[in-house]
């Protein structure tokens, strides 16, 4: 079943864009050093490949395909999560039909607090006004979506880690006429930090953070890792920011479970 998630956190859009560039220069790289490249083959390998002539030997065997998507389950990832999640594709997120009954619901009870301005009562109007606006202030901050990959590659950590270098310095040099640091957004693509017990390697980047005040922040991270041959990226953004460290931990975990699902080789 396809979902659209809240599409409106500045966070999720900077991440959507991120992930674009950083997908679309490993791409240009991979294709020039990649033997394998993708976890998805050409139906028409197999039947391009010339006959193996008697006695020489077999050319070897294509790795299995695999559906990156349907190896973990929302139930899966929201149990690392500590939440209750929907899927779509690659993507967890928070159902977006909850919140929007959820906004329904607070526009009823500033509805009902009308009614008592209406009826004189200014202190029971304020009051209620207040209840329902913090109650919907609360779900518009609340933000979460995951997005999972693994593709087989045989790029080293460094060169991935260039790949990050070179694409966080197009990007920040695109936004700073924004000056997102006044609009609230900080730690652009900033940041390469180890990430310990997951795979052969694995090192997490700041996608941005942002403070919105009264209350409302958002936290976006990209993990990357390797475990034999796949490159496994997992990125994340929750609101209300909960840390780096503590974002990383959970991101880790999904990446581990994604690992435990892929075949060796």
């Amino acid at each position: 079943m396809q979902r659209a998630f809240d599409s409106r956190s500045p966070v999720l859009s900077v991440a959507s864009l991120i992930l674009a560039l950083l997908a679309a220069t490993a791409c240009q790289q991979a294709s020039q050093s990649s033997p394998a490249g993708s976890t998805q083959t050409s139906s028409t390998d197999s039947q391009a490949a010339p006959q193996v002539a008697s006695g020489a030997a077999a050319p070897t065997a294509a790795p299995p395909q695999v559906q990156v998507c349907q190896l973990l389950s929302a139930a899966e990832v929201g149990a690392v999560m500590g939440r209750t999640l929907v899927q779509d594709g690659c993507s967890y997120g928070l159902d977006p039909a909850a919140k929007e009954k959820e906004m329904a619901a607070g526009q009823e009870r500033m509805a009902e607090a009308s009614k008592h301005a209406s009826a004189g009562d200014m202190s029971g109007f304020a009051k209620g006004m207040m209840q329902a606006q913090q109650k919907m202030g609360s779900t518009l901050g609340d933000q979460m979506k995951i997005d999972v990959d693994a593709r087989r590659e045989n790029q080293t950590e460094e060169d991935v880690k260039a790949i990050y270098a070179k694409t966080s310095s197009t990007v920040r040099g695109a936004v700073a006429p924004l000056q997102p640091e006044q609009r609230g957004l900080n730690g652009l693509l900033q940041g390469l930090d180890e990430v310990s017990g997951v795979g052969d390697w694995a090192f997490a980047t700041n996608v941005a953070a942002v403070n919105m005040g009264m209350g409302f922040s958002e936290r976006g991270r990209i993990l990357e890792a390797r475990k034999g041959p796949w490159r496994v990226t997992v990125s994340g953004t929750v609101g209300p920011d909960p840390g780096a460290e503590a974002l990383d931990n959970k991101l880790a975990g999904v990446a581990r479970a994604l690992i435990a699902k892929l075949p060796a080789d």
